[in-house]
């Protein structure tokens, strides 16, 4: 143990100034948020906190003390490594964490300052959940903070994982090792990376039963463990997974009661036929898939392509629970905090039970026996024998790291990723919480849950979750397994702050708010949900929204949801839904000065429940949105004040400023931002030009046009020639270079669809070195066969010719060259190439169609999937590489008219780093808003995502990637 003085930190109520303050810890800088005003719950004191403020009143009294003991008042830190041991818990001598944690506890009750316990880098191999509990002495008193941070520069692991070692190899490249009887998990990572369960098509014809189902063979009773086999159920906004019980020849029974409760359901969607089967060693085919054989104890897996085994960090989850904290609310959990640490492998395994996964909405889920008559159906459809209350108090899915009954608990700088359940939940009575400045992936159901589906209307209303801020955490890659689930959950709860959060990437709603469908009432009010960026929800599921809305917010206007100063963009499903959606019963919303674009669904709408069931009270005003007219499928709601501006697809139209403040702030970005690379230098930039018409004579210039702007580094601005359709830019690189290559950028109102480079020493010769035909906007590399020697180059177009012709008339927004590289130029070149689906797993291909054609250096072929409009055709560097420019190569019959590229160091964690519209057959390309540094390129097919639309489906010719 070691003391320190600490010094006087902010006080921080949780009630509403309109100004907060940050400290950047690397800069140091304190920064001021200005934000909407914040309604506040009446604050909750225990008895005990509000003896212990006596207390210090009177010991303040008694010696004068006040301001001056609080400075003087000392830190208690206690030291931990994973080899830690003894009692010392020094830097010199690090202790164990479960010994600092008793000590801790000792400590509280007289403690003059806070406490720290400082974990030092490595993993923490939890054999047990790491619980904390006021009853013990976990939290903090007098208002001081109890803290589990990271050491400087350390990277803490809080695992619940069990490494799994001595593998062999056996038949077909499959690998084996075994674990210990009773082991059951459904989650294995390889070196950070989720595997995925052996899974496959349906391999026969199904026709449904009462109990399940005929096949119209027997190949089931060819399967070993037939219970351990589950079939997957993709059902508009839910995924439902339902165990095999027993296969008798071609009669399948399913598991009860998940089979009843997923396909009787009164309302929502119910199942059918499976969508796929998962969990069956005939399906182990696919590279990074795996099979548990509970009954021999044995793991197989089927490595990726560079994987080895023998070396291999190879992890499954043996703990559900990881961390757990509680109070009650006469002596709740006060003054916890974590800051720096990584909650990673966590399991949960209910799914596995006959229960199975009967989702109903958002992760919530039916259990129990003729749940789908009873559970949460309240009066809805029964007076005389109604079920359990209030309507939708469905079970929810469990989280991995959980607290209940706390007082400012404080979680920042942390992580939560390779999670089998939810991420975080904070459950009943979480009162004055910060969850600032954490990353939440790799997570198999929501996030990040908040409150619950049950407390709608209660008693105590201390039960209701308070005061919560939720601010700056980067949301991505979540419910991969669980596929109906959400970002951010939040149920009932009262003046909680969602505010700058960055929220992408997932497979149904971004945020979700409240509960109920307006069937009950609620005493949820108070809430904000403000300048957070949701881009690409919606990625597998239906009928959801970037933020989506349900039941009463409040009692009015004033104290309702307050949704502002959100950016929603690029859904890219083909499922319905709505960008900001208020759905069954919402009432009192307000929402003003968001942002909705490039979402290929309307901006704005919802559904009534019927029956009487209030629906309104909407004040949608100073928005900009694609659609101004809000979508109403089930009737108009009341009272809704709706006034907006529309703005273009792409966001034309919407302030900077709007976009620039939402997502994460300042001190924060650094989180959601690839690691930054190296760029070739660009032997162009700032070097005078020219442009001319073909007859070498000097061309007039649109009036929007100047030449400096071909080399300025601004892709926004261009040059175009004016009076001929045909012309030439000559760049003066104002010295011999020897070049590798070069880089036209041109803007997608103005484009060359073909167009040549011709390159000289002296101005008057000129010798073409490259020729592009078929091209359309963005960034084209052109790559020379040779060092090409030149102090001039020109880039001539040769098409359009005339009006009317795709492209309009070439303009230049920026000239690259290059020196030539030690390497080869394009850095994916014969590069190990996968195709995936959206959720990740292997896609299959159309007939003599294989990834490897995508980067193979042969435009005449091509990789395309087959099953699924969208997918992903992936490339590994086969090590980390500086990128700045990705070109796209697609034949003129088959192509993706929206795209975009993901980039990740470790195959696990993708930050999406540009994006292509308005794409046809041929060759376009994109230039990084800044290099960065990757060892894995995606491109990722955003349209068409669905029959009759142009371009059909993506192919890819060549997949190519360059350092500048």
């Amino acid at each position: 143990m070691e003391q320190k003085l600490a010094g006087v930190g902010a006080a921080t109520g949780r009630g509403g100034p309109a100004v907060r303050t940050s400290t950047d810890d690397v800069s140091g800088v304190t920064t001021m948020h200005r934000t909407a005003p914040h309604r506040t719950a009446p604050r909750r004191r225990s008895l005990t906190a509000a003896l212990a403020a006596c207390a210090g009143l009177i010991i303040g009294a008694l010696t004068g003390a006040g301001a001056t003991t609080a400075e003087a008042a000392t830190t208690l830190s206690y030291y931990v490594s994973p080899t830690g041991s003894g009692q010392a818990c020094t830097t010199a001598a690090p202790c164990a964490l479960t010994t600092a944690q008793q000590l801790v506890r000792s400590a509280t009750a007289t403690a003059q300052g806070d406490i720290d316990v400082v974990l030092a880098g490595g993993t923490y191999r939890l054999a047990s959940t790491l619980s904390f509990s006021a009853a013990a002495g976990d939290g903090a008193t007098s208002g001081h903070t109890v803290t589990y941070r990271a050491a400087a520069g350390a990277t803490p692991v809080l695992s619940g994982g069990w490494q799994l070692t001595s593998w062999t190899q056996g038949a077909n490249g499959v690998w084996q090792t075994g674990v210990p009887a009773g082991t059951d998990t459904r989650q294995l990572y390889v070196n950070g990376v989720r595997a995925n369960r052996a899974a496959g098509a349906v391999p026969t014809t199904l026709t449904r039963t009462a109990t399940g189902y005929t096949a119209a063979s027997n190949v089931f009773t060819t399967w070993s463990n037939i219970s351990d086999v589950e079939f997957v159920y993709n059902v508009a906004w839910t995924q439902v997974r339902c165990g095999i019980a027993s296969v008798s020849g071609t009669t399948v029974t399913m598991d009860q009661p998940c089979f009843d409760n997923s396909t009787k359901k009164q309302y929502g969607v119910n199942a059918d036929l499976p969508s796929s089967v998962e969990n069956a060693k005939p399906l182990l085919t696919q590279p990074g898939q795996w099979y548990l054989d509970r009954s021999t104890n044995t793991v197989y897996y089927l490595p990726r392509e560079g994987q080895d085994m023998s070396t291999a960090d190879v992890e499954i989850p043996r703990l559900q629970t990881l961390v757990s904290g509680t109070g009650t609310e006469q002596q709740p959990l006060n003054g916890l905090a974590f800051s720096g640490i990584s909650f990673e492998y966590g399991g949960w395994t209910a799914p596995d039970g006959s229960d199975g996964f009967s989702e109903v909405q958002a992760n919530m889920r039916l259990t129990g026996q003729n749940a789908w008559q009873n559970e949460g159906t309240c009066t809805r459809y029964s007076t005389t024998s109604p079920g359990t209350c209030p309507y939708g108090a469905w079970t929810m899915t469990p989280g991995n790291v959980v607290f209940d009954h706390t007082t400012g608990l404080s979680i920042t700088g942390s992580t939560f990723e390779h999670l089998g359940a939810a991420g975080l939940q904070l459950g009943q009575d979480a009162d004055g919480s910060t969850i600032q400045g954490n990353t939440f992936t790799d997570i198999s159901g929501n996030g990040l849950e908040i409150g619950n589906g049950t407390d709608a209307d209660p008693t105590d209303l201390a039960l209701l979750p308070a005061n919560n801020t939720v601010a700056d955490n980067w949301i991505h890659n979540i419910a991969v397994e669980y596929t109906g689930g959400v970002g951010i959950f939040q149920g009932y709860t009262r003046y909680d702050t969602i505010e700058h959060n960055q929220v992408n990437d997932v497979p149904y709603s971004g945020i979700s708010s409240n509960w109920g469908w307006g069937r009950t009432p609620t005493e949820t009010k108070g809430n904000q949900i403000l300048d957070n960026l949701v881009f690409d929800q919606m990625q597998q599921r239906s009928d959801g929204g970037g933020i989506y809305v349900l039941g009463q917010e409040g009692d009015s206007l004033a104290d309702g949801l307050l949704i502002s100063g959100n950016v929603v963009r690029n859904t890219d499903s083909a499922n319905g839904g709505h960008a900001i959606y208020t759905d069954g019963g919402s009432e009192y919303i307000t929402m003003t000065g968001n942002a909705m674009y490039a979402n290929n669904t309307p901006s704005m709408g919802g559904c009534e429940e019927g029956t009487g069931t209030p629906y309104g009270e909407f004040s949608f005003t100073g928005n900009y949105v694609e659609n101004t007219t809000p979508d109403w499928p089930c009737g108009t709601p009341t009272d809704a004040t709706i006034s907006n501006t529309q703005v273009s697809p792409d966001g034309t139209g919407v302030p900077a400023s709007l976009i620039a403040n939402a997502g994460l702030e300042p001190q924060y970005a650094s989180l959601a931002q690839a690691p930054a690379g190296q760029a070739q230098t660009n032997l162009a930039l700032g070097k005078p030009v020219q442009a001319q018409f073909l007859d070498g004579s000097t061309a007039a210039l649109q009036s929007y046009s100047q030449l400096s702007y071909a080399t300025d580094g601004n892709p926004a601005s261009y040059v175009q020639a004016s009076g001929q359709f045909r012309w030439q830019l000559v760049v003066d690189l104002q010295a011999q270079q020897s070049l590798g290559r070069v880089t036209v950028t041109m803007p997608q109102a103005h484009f060359a669809t073909a167009f040549h480079v011709d390159a000289s020493t002296d101005g008057s010769s000129w010798t073409t070195v490259g020729t592009v035909t078929d091209s359309g906007w963005g960034t084209i590399p052109v790559v020379f066969t040779g060092a090409v020697s030149a102090r001039y180059l020109r880039i001539v177009a040769d098409a359009p010719t005339d009006w009317n012709q795709r492209g309009d008339q070439m303009a230049i927004a920026e000239v690259g060259a290059f020196a030539p590289t030690s390497g080869q130029p394009d850095l994916a070149l014969g590069r190990p190439a996968q195709a995936l689906y959206i959720d990740g797993t292997q896609a299959q291909m159309q007939p003599n169609s294989t990834p490897s054609l995508a980067d193979d250096g042969n435009t005449a072929t091509s990789a395309q999937a087959t099953g699924q409009y969208r997918w992903i055709q992936q490339i590994d560097l086969t090590q980390p590489q500086s990128v700045d420019v990705v070109s796209l190569q697609q034949p003129d019959t088959a192509f993706a008219t929206n795209w975009h590229i993901d980039v990740s160091l470790d195959g696990s964690t993708y930050w999406t780093v540009a994006r292509h519209a308005d794409t046809a057959g041929g060759r376009s390309g994109v230039q990084l808003a800044a290099p960065v540094t990757a060892r894995y390129i995606r491109l990722v097919a955003d349209l068409p995502n669905q029959g009759g639309q142009t371009g059909g489906q993506m192919a890819v010719s060549e997949l190519g990637v360059y350092s500048g």
